[in-house]
């Protein structure tokens, strides 16, 4: 049956709710039939993910400035992406409390909120002597009235000098109470400024949310010295990060935070269903350490999700998939490595550690390419590293290769694109913006064409704000599939993604990136339809459980899923499939 035109005005209007804190007025206040039994300790595997309670330590609701139409942002938006993916509890901020009279804002929030005993307030507060906000002592009375447990911080937004002496009162206050304090890095300025912090005060409790993946060297160093920091993993998504975290000794300082509704819950609590440590742990990590930072004794209710689908289940239960996931967008360092040069620390991505991983996902397969050939601009260096990985990779894998024409003539390109793809395993063709081009420029021709020949296909990160490239590649060389990486970063890309796919019937988009919004994978789906989106991960830069968990948690039909998990990419690879030898051919069929 053909798919009716993709319409935004009409996708924003079937998704829209009233607004803002509409439920508050809807007539669900009450009993929640999501609510199924008070939780309780787990001290062991088995079936330990039914009763493992997931407490949020980071989401906020409200308005923003340069938000796309479909963006999530409201409160009732919080609450479905909760009750979707089985969160129990979470600490909600507000946008107003930064951009609007803190005070004002932060009693606006709280009354919102008031009605849904799962929610906790995050309150801004910024120091009393200017005359907009309350002294501590005031502050603290507030705060005991409206059961704030944790606050936020914003100096840097809120035009605040947190070294300064007048500081020192709001402080003494927050450490005396042991107060959770939530900001990021860069409102404290530098990664310097966030230790001198730390030292200052040493009893605060500090949650570091928003770092990034490329921020390691910075923070992994820091929570091992300061056992006040700790850290939440939204932006932060490191491959075998609880891992490693756990085994140097700060599983205590590990806070499972979402940032929902901006990002999708599911994928970060995916990171933790699937990591490999014991289940007490987990279950610090998932709400344990957030609640005894907030001093919480009565446990939230335990809230699952009662109408989740075959996949939902496998990942909350740490279990590989029970549908073929084939990835394609993969990266691979040599053996025994745990970086990449220049911002990037992956831990433990050669192949050992990433097959190691794809099972525990139940991974089928994907398309391998290497990183130092890639993104470390050694083309020559990076085939035979792909090569390598092949030959020690599981059934199901197959390699895309990286030519630089910036470094090599036409006539050397061209005999590099023979040898390469001599070996059958070859099928994918990999570009990158660092080689200096942009992919229509003639001096990829001699790629392309061959290509074309052969019925590959092609992963495109574009090299500029709009996917020119990709659609005059699209046209010029129509027997090539071309991919548009990380067409789920943001709605902005997904529209551009979904223009483009209409356009050309050759064209796939790709989700992965480290956004994850929520919504955006569904919003792909209806504007492109279920037979042009593709899952892949970025691994070992990202850890592939977020991006796995933001599509299995999104909302989409299970059948959907499927298609996007591995039935699609079947599609893209089924003209070179007679090429690639037996045990590099993926497989859709029961193991």
């Amino acid at each position: 049956m053909p798919q009716p035109p993709f319409n935004r005005r009409d996708f924003l209007k079937a998704n829209a709710v009233l607004g803002l804190g509409s439920t508050v007025f809807s007539g669900f206040i009450g009993e929640d039939p999501q609510v199924s039994r008070e939780s309780q300790e787990i001290f062991s595997d088995g079936n330990a993910a039914e009763g493992r309670l997931y407490f949020d330590g980071f989401t906020r609701i409200g308005p923003r400035k340069y938000k796309h139409p479909a963006e999530k942002w409201k409160l009732d938006d919080l609450l479905k992406d909760m009750d979707q993916c089985s969160i129990s509890a979470a600490l909600v901020a507000y946008t107003q409390s930064v951009n609007y009279d803190l005070m004002y804002s932060n009693l606006e929030l709280s009354r919102m909120i008031k009605p849904f005993p799962h929610l906790f307030p995050i309150w801004n507060v910024m120091p009393h002597q200017t005359g907009e906000f309350p002294e501590p002592a005031g502050l603290g009375k507030l705060m005991a009235e409206h059961h704030v447990r944790a606050i936020s911080i914003h100096p840097k937004t809120n035009a605040w000098d947190w070294k300064a002496r007048h500081c020192t009162p709001l402080f003494a206050h927050l450490s005396k109470n042991k107060i959770l304090t939530i900001t990021t890095a860069s409102e404290l300025g530098a990664w310097e400024d966030v230790a001198e912090f730390l030292d200052r005060y040493p009893t605060l409790p500090l949650l570091i949310t928003g770092a990034f993946w490329n921020e390691q060297r910075y923070l992994l160093p820091l929570v091992q010295q300061c056992k006040n920091l700790h850290i939440s993993f939204d932006n932060f998504q490191i491959n075998e990060g609880l891992e490693y975290l756990h085994r140097i000794g700060c599983v205590d300082q590990l806070i499972f935070a979402s940032n929902s509704p901006a990002m999708a819950a599911g994928a970060h609590r995916t990171y933790i269903d699937y990591s490999a440590i014991p289940e007490p742990d987990r279950a610090k990590i998932a709400g344990g350490n957030l609640m005894r930072l907030l001093k919480i004794s009565s446990k939230p209710a335990l809230r699952e999700n009662k109408n989740e689908d075959i996949l939902m289940q496998a990942a909350r239960a740490g279990s590989p998939l029970p549908v073929p996931v084939i990835d394609m967008h993969m990266h691979m360092l040599h053996e025994g490595l745990n970086g990449g040069g220049w911002t990037y620390r992956m831990e433990n991505g050669g192949p050992k550690g990433i097959f190691a991983t794809a099972k525990r996902l139940g991974y089928r397969g994907g398309g391998i390419m290497s990183w130092n050939g890639v993104v470390s601009q050694n083309a020559v260096a990076g085939n035979p590293c792909t090569a390598e990985a092949l030959d020690v990779a599981p059934k199901g894998y197959w390699g895309l290769a990286t030519f630089d024409p910036s470094h090599y003539s036409q006539e050397e390109l061209r005999a590099m694109i023979a040898e390469v793809y001599a070996d059958k395993r070859f099928i994918g063709m990999k570009p990158y913006q660092f080689y200096g081009f942009e992919y229509h420029d003639p001096v990829y021709d001699v790629w392309w064409e061959y290509g074309n020949q052969n019925r590959f296909y092609g992963l495109i990160h574009n090299s500029r704000s709009d996917l020119l490239e990709v659609e005059t590649l699209a046209k010029k060389y129509p027997d090539v599939r071309w991919i548009i990486a990380h067409a789920g970063g943001s709605y902005k890309m997904a529209d551009m993604a979904i223009a483009a796919m209409k356009k050309y019937p050759n064209v796939f988009a790709e989700i992965t990136l480290t956004p994850v919004p929520l919504g955006v994978i569904e919003y792909l789906v209806a504007g492109a339809g279920e037979n042009r989106i593709l899952y892949g991960s970025d691994l070992p830069m990202r850890d592939p459980r977020q991006q796995l968990g933001w599509l299995v948690f999104s909302t989409l039909p299970l059948e959907v899923k499927k298609k996007v998990l591995a039935e699609n990419a079947m599609h893209v690879i089924k003209p070179c499939l007679d090429r690639l030898p037996e045990h590099n051919r993926p497989s859709l069929t029961s193991k």
